[in-house]
This record gives structure tokens, C-alpha cells and sequence, in this order.
């Protein structure tokens, strides 16, 4: 019995301890380089966001009929005003930062 007690409460333990994660989706209204932030309308209004220097930054990639990840080269200068982007947020120290960023291919 304690075998099966004690996996599961790490478990518990793991996912009572994460930080609990936000997406968002639209298209990008801007992005500063320099400060590292990204601006997407959110509930109608302008939200910007703080990109976290580890930040995941990735495209869709058509391969054939399909679509994959792959790092974006550019970083945070390869995500351009007018594209649309999925982000994920994740709370570090009290504020809302982007954790991944993924750049949605677009439809052909």
C-alpha cells in the first residue's frame, strides 16, 4: 500500500507546488526588443507582457500536411507586429511573465 501512496503523493505534492500557467492568443499588436515586452489586445483592451530571458520562442513549421515546432532563430526580433502568437504566462516573483511564445503559421 505504501508503494502506491507514496508515487502518488509526490505527485499531489508536484502539481500543488506549480506555478499555475495563462495562455493567450491573438495577433500581436507590438513588440520592444529592447525591453523585452509584447503588447496583444486581451478582453478588448491592450495587455503588455514581459518576456522572460529564457523564454521558449517558436514557429509552426508546415511539413507537408502537418505542422511542428521549431526555435525561432531571431528570438523575441523574429516575432513581428500583425503575426499571431500563443502565449504562455507563468506568475515569478509576483508578476505575470511569458514563458513560450509560438508563432501560429498561417493559413495557405
Amino acid at each position: 500500500m505504501l508503494r502506491r501512496f507514496l508515487p502518488a503523493a509526490v505527485v499531489a505534492l508536484l502539481a500543488a507546488t506549480a506555478a499555475p500557467a495563462e495562455t493567450y492568443g491573438d495577433k500581436v499588436k507590438s513588440v520592444d526588443v529592447d525591453k523585452k515586452t509584447l503588447t496583444l489586445p486581451v478582453d478588448g483592451k491592450d495587455k503588455t507582457f514581459t518576456v522572460d530571458d529564457k523564454a521558449e520562442i517558436q514557429t509552426q513549421v508546415r511539413a507537408g500536411k502537418r505542422l511542428r515546432l521549431q526555435p525561432l532563430k531571431e528570438g523575441l526580433k523574429g516575432v513581428k507586429a500583425g503575426a499571431e502568437v500563443t502565449l504562455t504566462t507563468e506568475k515569478k516573483d509576483g508578476k505575470e511573465v511569458v514563458t513560450r511564445i509560438v508563432v501560429l503559421a498561417g493559413d495557405k
